[in-house]
């Protein structure tokens, strides 16, 4: 993808649909300043002159939904998330139920939150942007235009990538619930600290873990595992999130003895000929790795029924245990030949956290979240950036910025343990007020960011399916 390319699309984006209205105009020299004084959706123009905006088309969508039309001065957070992918959709509404709970708890010090959502599916109305395009245009418009300190999105490690490269230099922080590329861990400085924190978060853990895990099901056989693999064919996306699983797995399995051919594939055409290629070899097993519904769907119809898979054992990563827009829809005829492997999610008869947002999805949506891939840790990331944010609102004399948020962050794995339900709210907001730092547990669960590299570390789930539905039968705790 060409930098002038991308620079063309978020200036197409920003400059098309913000058509600017008459108000009473005032002197400003940042879009901050007008929000301030005006409302979210109120820029400094090139005149320096504080106008009022429209929202472009695809971050039309706003929390509360009179936000732009609100006097209110509302700290402003952007959401990027593909609105064609039912479980993403799931994501979004797990950030909207975070914000309504925290707003109902009455904001932070005087302060109260909002949220615009931009949706980065492939040509949005006609528009002619790819995914990766749209999310990149998509954050620079928030960054810049609105000037929003954080952004919770991308789905995707490739496209979080290209995002946080795109606006590092705006200082916007960027909280993913999904991307989990050992790539990304390279993005921000290695020497981070309270003082200098890094600008690029999630609330899933890295794939260091899961391709551990997936080397170690296939070399030391556990439960529904009677014989050792020596030979993997991987069939891997190409890009961050592909590409950095893969080679944590190629490492691990070659280290303990296995052998690996390595198929990448960068288009759904270019899938279908490596699943044929994969099929001439001779290979104990099959790993499939994609972050897209879409590829899963594609592969698991396309060796529905195709002889060369008739004894071929099949995994598949966390990308395919999406109940909801892979299971429910692709072709179940190898669906007895799969194990898969995911961050293990909580279970809502012992966690309450898991089990209290749960129900409050369900009584907002009328949908059961489980079916929905990382809509915890949505909810998680909508939380850690209001707390964050309170956290600099309780300094009082510091800006409220990406870096300061991210110095907030950093006050959430230490001191007094606190549940991320809304009862907790106030009382954490007490605990910053004395200038205390707070441990939070979350829906995904123990948010405990390790100080030095800033991830989390979670066990990781292997799986089966029955039915359409996920199925866990081990467990690798790291």
């Amino acid at each position: 993808m060409r930098d002038s390319k991308l620079l063309v699309a978020a200036l197409a984006l920003a400059v098309s649909g913000c058509s600017l209205l008459t108000t009473d105009y005032n002197d400003c020299t940042s879009n901050q300043e007008c929000g301030t004084r005006f409302g979210p959706a109120y820029i400094c123009n090139s005149e320096a002159l504080c106008e009022a905006s429209q929202p472009v088309a695809r971050c039309s969508k706003t929390w509360p939904p009179s936000l732009f039309q609100d006097a209110d001065d509302r700290i402003i957070f952007g959401s990027l998330i593909d609105n064609s992918v039912e479980a993403q959709v799931g994501r979004e509404n797990a950030v909207q139920l975070a914000m309504e709970q925290i707003d109902d708890e009455g904001g932070a010090f005087g302060r109260r939150f909002g949220i615009v959502f931009c949706n980065i599916e492939s040509n949005f109305e006609g528009d002619g942007l790819g995914r990766t395009e749209a999310a990149v245009a998509s954050a620079t418009y928030l960054a810049t235009v609105l000037q929003v300190p954080a952004i919770i999105g991308p789905a995707a490690s490739s496209d979080a990538q290209e995002v946080f490269l795109s606006i590092r230099n705006t200082e916007t922080l960027v909280i993913s619930p999904s991307a989990t590329s050992t790539s990304l861990s390279d993005l921000d400085p290695l020497d981070v600290s309270d003082e200098s924190p890094g600008l690029l978060w999630r609330t899933a853990p890295p794939d260091s873990l899961q391709g551990q895990a997936i080397a170690a099901d296939m070399r030391e056989p556990g439960a529904g595992r009677s014989s050792v693999v020596n030979s993997v064919a991987a069939i891997y996306e190409a890009g961050a999130y592909g590409q950095g699983l893969v080679n944590v797995f190629s490492s691990s399995f070659q280290g303990a003895g296995g052998s690996v051919a390595l198929f990448p594939f960068e288009s759904p055409g270019q899938l279908a000929t490596r699943i044929t290629e994969v099929g001439i070899g001779t290979h104990d097993e099959v790993l499939f790795i994609s972050s897209q519904s879409s590829d899963a769907v594609n592969f698991f119809n396309a060796v529905a029924t195709a002889p060369a898979y008739d004894d071929l054992e099949i995994f598949v990563t966390d990308g395919a245990a999406n109940e909801a827009d892979v299971l429910s829809v692709a072709n179940p005829n190898r669906f007895p030949q799969v194990r898969g492997s995911r961050p293990a999610p909580l279970d809502e008869s012992v966690d309450f956290v898991y089990a209290t947002f749960l129900a409050a999805y369900s009584g907002a949506f009328g949908v059961d979240a489980k079916s929905l891939s990382f809509s915890a840790n949505a909810y998680d990331a909508a939380w850690l950036i209001a707390l964050g944010a309170a956290w600099v609102l309780a300094q009082e004399e510091q800006e409220l910025s990406g870096p300061a948020i991210a110095q907030g962050l950093r006050q959430l794995s230490s001191g007094a343990e606190f549940d991320l339900i809304p009862t907790s709210w106030n009382a954490m907001l007490q605990a910053f007020a004395s200038g205390a730092p707070v441990n939070v547990n979350g829906a995904s669960g123990r948010l405990d960011y390790d100080p030095v590299t800033e991830e989390t570390t979670t066990p990781i789930e292997i799986w089966t399916i029955s039915g359409t539905s996920v199925e866990r039968i081990d467990l690798w705790e790291p």
